[in-house]
């Protein structure tokens, strides 16, 4: 424990969370998720997709849900209609093991009631340019949280040329947005800032929401080979609809709305510099916090009502999160590098609240965790082999080590890709699940994970056909639980995960692109005989993109999911729900360089479809808008 302290204390003074290297030029990707420096994406051995700033563009996407809801391999649920809560699971991990960050900055707030789940319905796009999503556990770079998968959004950088969009748009269910966005540059300084402003009336049933973001990122060239980023992001979210395990509007006895308001704001900065041209370092300070309102009615599972009814419940939280972070990466001989970092995170919460209005769940904690890491790598034009190892020490849990290995090796030029990855992950008890008084438990362990996954990349010669292929599996244990019977969070129950991805991507010209993908998982679960709840056994999708001008595009996007176990206290005799498919299509038309029109429509062949038992989607969605884009 001494010596793990005093690294990180060293280490916070001598090193400069993620250093950006120099890559050989390349035409793929680069990824800035996985390890301690931008690689090509050909180069990353983790399961990685991106989701680029075309497809973002042309998708006409509100928030993280819409946009990410025909991303390959993952598995929504979201509680009825737009803007109700919508999290994501990855290969059979809970929703709390996502790590959901924006430009490398977590947001998941440990002190809500879901354990640390994200909400993707509450996070506008504006202002980002591409998202990079990886599967499996990156405990080796980022600690805690990043148990099953990491989501990390990415901002658009400033520009030297003076940009202006303006948007606006209007739909189904008095459906209002209005979207502004401006990158340019002054001097030393590059800018890119966007706001938006989303309205929703009733979709299915007590279910308005609307939802605000101003977003800023920006840098500043210090000189002397150093350049500092900066980069903010405020929201504010106000949402109403039916609790998860009420039976939502189809089977709700209360009919009385969840009310909740959320206000987030983050703020980062990190400053980049090369003190020789072997050394280079990174210092990172951060600060997110936010604050929900969130009042629930009683939901009886019956009348008379039984003893599995949900009561009423009030909760105000204030959630803070710190971090303070140094990188170097120094080029060695022999096509060696190696990163070391050290940082510092502290996190404060509180909830005052009451349930059944006379039971107080109300807690107030601090957490403060040391993380020091090193990466060693390899890489030639066709080898890269990297080896990762954090140590992580926290209050009242000691130290976890989590190793990762990965290699991604290309025999021959336009050849076959393979890849694989071992690592492990963990993640400490959330504030909500340690902490709350009624349900809450303080001899609460980590969970853990131990993850494998092999895959294969291979184009098919010159008919414009990429294949994929991965095999993964996920070890689970000490996961907490719900016991009924102590009436408390246990940890109890282990998981055993293991499937397949595949993929296809068909491009024979810049004007068309068909891509298809399929994911198939089964688990086996130890110590419970409950299943394994909102996760299909099977999930994919299909997607066209057509530019039929130089004026006009579309694309159109299927997805569909297996039927998968559910629970709700007013319907106890069903036990599952879906499956189901969705289609989108999406188009645009510039009538001249400055403007243009748009329009998506959601669900446009399943008139309804359920993701929680009770919860119908709303139907046919069809919005419109118009973008005004000023010329330099």
């Amino acid at each position: 424990m001494l010596k793990l302290l005093r690294l990180a204390g060293e280490a916070l003074f001598i090193l400069p969370l993620c250093a950006q290297s120099q890559v050989p030029a390349t035409t793929s990707p680069t990824v800035v998720t996985v390890t301690a420096q931008a690689l090509p994406l050909s180069a990353v051995s983790a399961s990685v997709t991106i989701i680029s700033s075309d497809y973002i563009e042309s998708s006409h996407a509100d928030n993280a849900a819409d946009l990410l809801r025909a991303a390959p391999f993952l598995q929504f649920a979201q509680s009825g209609a737009s803007g109700g809560l919508t999290t994501v699971t990855i290969r059979g991990g809970k929703p709390n093991f996502t790590l959901v960050m924006i430009d490398g900055v977590p947001v998941n707030d440990i002190t809500n009631l879901l354990g640390g789940s994200f909400d993707l319905s509450s996070l506008p796009i504006v202002n980002i340019d591409h998202v990079e999503i990886v599967r499996g556990p990156l405990s080796a770079v980022y600690g805690s949280d990043a148990i099953g998968g990491v989501i990390n959004f990415i901002s658009k950088k400033g520009s030297k040329t003076k940009t202006l969009d303006v948007a606006a748009e209007g739909g189904s269910f008095a459906r209002r947005q209005l979207e502004l966005s401006t990158a340019g540059a002054w001097k030393a300084l590059q800018y890119s800032v966007g706001g938006s402003w989303l309205q929703v009336g009733q979709q299915v049933l007590n279910d308005a929401y609307s939802v605000g973001s101003l977003a800023l990122n920006g840098s500043v060239n210090l000189g002397k080979n150093q350049v500092l980023d900066f980069n903010g992001r405020w929201l504010n979210d106000e949402s109403a609809g039916f609790p998860t395990g009420s039976g939502g509007a189809e089977y709700v006895l209360s009919r009385k709305p969840v009310s909740d308001h959320a206000i987030e704001l983050l703020l980062g900065t990190s400053l980049k510099g090369q003190l020789r041209p072997w050394w280079l370092y990174t210092v990172d300070l951060d600060w997110v916090k936010r604050t929900e309102n969130n009042s629930t009615p009683a939901e009886p599972s019956g009348i008379p009502p039984g003893p599995t009814s949900l009561p009423a419940s009030t909760a105000y939280t204030d959630f803070n999160r710190t971090r303070f972070g140094a990188t170097s990466r120094f080029i060695l001989p022999d096509n060696f590098s190696l990163a070391v970092s050290a940082g510092v995170r502290q996190e404060d919460g509180s909830t005052k609240g009451f349930l059944a209005s006379v039971l107080p769940q109300s807690f107030n904690l601090s957490r403060k965790s040391l993380l020091a890491t090193s990466e060693l790598q390899y890489s030639t034009p066709h080898l890269t082999v990297t080896a990762g190892l954090s140590f992580d020490s926290s209050d009242g849990y000691g130290e976890v080590t989590s190793p990762r290995l990965g290699l991604t090796w290309s025999p021959v030029e336009h050849g076959p890709r393979f890849r694989t990855t071992w690592t492990k992950g963990f993640k400490l008890p959330s504030f909500y699940s340690f902490g709350n008084p009624i349900v809450g438990n303080k001899s609460l362990q980590p969970e853990h994970a131990r993850s494998f996954d092999v895959g294969m990349e291979q184009p098919l010669g010159k008919t414009h056909i990429t294949l994929t292929g991965t095999y993964f599996r996920n070890d689970f244990r000490d996961l907490i639980d719900f016991n009924s019977v102590i009436f408390r969070l246990v940890n109890r129950s282990q998981a055993l995960v293991q499937g397949g991805e595949f993929g296809g991507d068909y491009a024979p010209n810049t004007r068309i692109r068909f891509g298809v993908d399929a994911s198939y998982l089964v688990w086996n679960l130890k110590d419970t005989t409950q299943p394994l709840r909102n996760i299909p056994h099977m999930s994919g999708g299909v997607h066209l993109d057509w530019k039929f001008t130089d004026r006009f595009r579309s694309r159109i996007e299927t997805q569909w999911l297996g039927r998968r176990y559910d629970y709700e206290v007013t319907v106890p005799t069903v036990a599952s729900v879906g499956g189901y498919s969705d289609t989108n299509l999406s188009a645009s038309y510039d009538l001249n360089p400055r403007f243009s029109l748009y329009l998506r429509g959601d669900n446009l062949l399943n008139s309804s479809f359920h993701e929680y038992i009770g919860f119908p989607n709303p139907g046919v969605a069809v919005r419109f808008g118009i973008r005004f884009h000023a010329l330099p």
